[in-house]
């Protein structure tokens, strides 16, 4: 018995040593090695590398991205911050999915060019998964624009989830195409936004305060989420609050979704749709924004409003100038137009049909409004506000239909200051004189 044990042990100390050193020699390799599928951006790092985001480690960052995508593999950031200190941020590949949870990325105070915490210029096939980016608009200059993701050109199947972006002097996240080469098939998808965008002074400050676009930025520096030429989009389940100029900007986009997002105290307009078509907002909660709540404009066609809140806008709750085929229906109207009009500007009424001012009636994308559907929205509306509805004299009118609106509050009047009613039908609506 005692030979045949002898045996057995030898076997089994011989297992333990070789298990030991091939355990000892496979943690000493980088962890881009263990796992073939993923890439670990840390093992690019010195050995000593900090984790507070006091040292900048960009270019090996960068470094990291580039081999990545060359051996195609996903990539992961630990969960530690990261400094950027170059505000050309880091580039993006194509096929590339980013693990960001628990990661953090500053963007440093000493950053005093344009530019933004991730590019991807024409790229396709990438994920966003996690993550933040936190700016210091608090004391970079103004002028200074700096986004947290900035995609250009005809990008395609790009996801972004679970991120929460703060303090930039830009958008949260911000989308440029053209016409003749859109974007296509975007997410953006349970993100918060908040205290991001240029400064914008609202037209009717008092004289001496700044008023319009800081000097330096433009009018692609507003939106926390901004998307120019996209296809085929959804923004759904984000949280957009305290932009420091609109909320949202949608420029000429088709055939998306705006659906259960929440866009609270922007400092001008909430939701903003400019010259798109087929796009549907549902189900979103739009409150407490300095301009209009809502505002589809400059030939906007076949866009859906629907079951959503809109509440305690500044201007409108909706604005709605020069559409085609537009619908809204379903939605609550709560006592929208806090800011008084003007003696030049009547805006203060919860919706308001018109013509935009020095629109050009020679444009094919400014024609008027026609083919409106208004129905079963409830609209309260206190007696400081014009009217409940409110549509105007410059109107260009052409089968608009208002009607089962329920109208609430001490003001239910639709109020026409149009020449004439006769494109306009009004009925079951409980409207006072």
């Amino acid at each position: 018995m005692r030979k045949f044990i002898q045996p057995i042990g030898f076997l089994l100390c011989l297992f333990a040593v070789t298990y030991t050193n091939c355990a000892a020699q496979d943690a000493s390799l980088p962890n881009a090695t263990r796992n073939r599928s993923e890439l670990v951006v840390t093992d690019y790092l010195p050995r000593d590398f900090v984790t507070d985001g006091s040292i900048s480690y960009q270019p090996l960052l960068q470094k990291a991205l580039d081999e990545a995508a060359k051996s195609k593999r996903n990539v992961v950031f630990p969960p530690i911050m990261y400094r950027l200190d170059n505000p050309a941020g880091l580039r993006l590949h194509s096929k590339m999915t980013l693990h960001m949870h628990g990661a953090t990325f500053l963007l440093a105070e000493t950053c005093h060019e344009d530019g933004q915490a991730f590019l991807g210029e024409q790229v396709s096939d990438v994920q966003f998964l996690g993550g933040e980016i936190r700016g210091r608009n608090d004391i970079w200059p103004l002028g200074i624009n700096i986004a947290g993701l900035r995609l250009t050109g005809p990008c395609e199947r790009i996801r972004i989830r679970d991120m929460h972006i703060r303090d930039l002097s830009s958008n949260g996240v911000g989308l440029f195409a053209t016409r003749e080469q859109p974007a296509r098939d975007v997410w953006l998808c349970d993100t918060i936004i908040q205290n991001c965008c240029n400064h914008y002074g609202d037209y009717t400050a008092p004289a001496g305060e700044p008023r319009g676009p800081e000097k330096g930025s433009t009018r692609q520096d507003q939106g926390l989420v901004a998307f120019y030429h996209a296809r085929d989009f959804v923004v759904r389940g984000c949280r957009f609050e305290d932009s420091r100029s609109d909320g949202t900007h949608f420029f000429r986009c088709t055939s998306g979704q705006f659906v259960d997002n929440k866009v609270y105290r922007a400092k001008m307009g909430g939701y903003f749709l400019e010259s798109c078509e087929q796009v549907l907002a549902a189900n979103n909660v739009i409150t407490d924004n300095g301009s209009r709540g809502v505002t589809i404009e400059r030939g906007s066609i076949l866009c859906t409003l629907q079951g959503n809140t809109i509440q305690g806008s500044g201007r409108e709750g909706l604005w709605i100038p020069d559409c085609r085929q537009c619908t809204v229906t379903g939605n609550l109207f709560i006592k929208n137009g806090r800011k008084p009009n003007t003696p030049k500007q009547t805006w203060n009424a919860n919706i308001t049909i018109n013509e935009a001012p020095g629109s050009d009636k020679s444009n094919q994308w400014e024609l008027g409004c026609r083919d409106y559907l208004i129905a079963h929205n409830t609209i309260e509306t206190d007696p400081s506000q014009t009217a409940a509805i409110h549509i105007t004299s410059s109107a260009r009118l052409s089968n608009i239909i208002i009607k089962d609106n329920l109208l609430l509050g001490e003001n239910r009047r639709i109020l026409f200051t149009s020449d004439t009613t006769a494109e306009v039908l009004l009925t079951g609506n409980n409207d006072q004189p």
